[in-house]
């Protein structure tokens, strides 16, 4: 069998967005929907705070707010397989608008709540790996896709 890099990669996202799926589920079914919330929130701040880390150690020796932190949420979306999205820097604020998101669609498809709350705590936990466990963003996710919005959109302040 031959596989491109690029196959490999979307056969990669798949699998991320599919086994956060099937873990939260199983969490839900064994000890409930808050307590499946509660740990995937959990799970989503100890990742992103882990690879914000692993993003400093490896690629970006010397990060700087905001610039860094906006290369970082590409990169996350690049994993994600979140593409058709953008990020808007304006009035001391990021915004993050999200119109197609493989990890909504499977929410909205397994009928639970919507991801807003992970989504909070992974911009939060990307930044304190990238800049320090005390570094402090404020994060809100104002418009839901699975609400009836056309586009998810989050506002994190500076």
């Amino acid at each position: 069998m031959q596989v491109s890099e690029k196959d490999i990669l979307d056969l990669s996202r798949l699998a991320f967005v599919r086994l956060d799926g099937a873990w939260f589920m199983a969490m839900a079914r064994e000890y409930g929907i808050d307590a499946a919330w509660k740990m995937d929130v959990e799970a989503w701040k100890q990742f992103s705070y882990v690879m914000g880390k692993n993003l400093v150690k490896d690629h970006l020796s010397d990060p700087v707010w905001p610039e860094s932190y906006i290369d970082a949420l590409h990169m996350l979306f690049k994993v994600m397989g979140m593409d058709n999205r953008e990020v808007i820097q304006e009035d001391g604020k990021i915004v993050i608008r999200v119109v197609e998101c493989e990890m909504q669609k499977a929410i909205a498809k397994a009928g639970i709540a919507d991801c807003g709350i992970a989504t909070i705590a992974t911009y939060e936990g990307l930044g304190r790996g990238m800049f320090g466990k005390d570094f402090s963003i404020k994060a809100d996710h104002t418009k839901n896709l699975n609400q009836g919005a056309e586009y998810c959109e989050v506002v994190i302040h500076l």
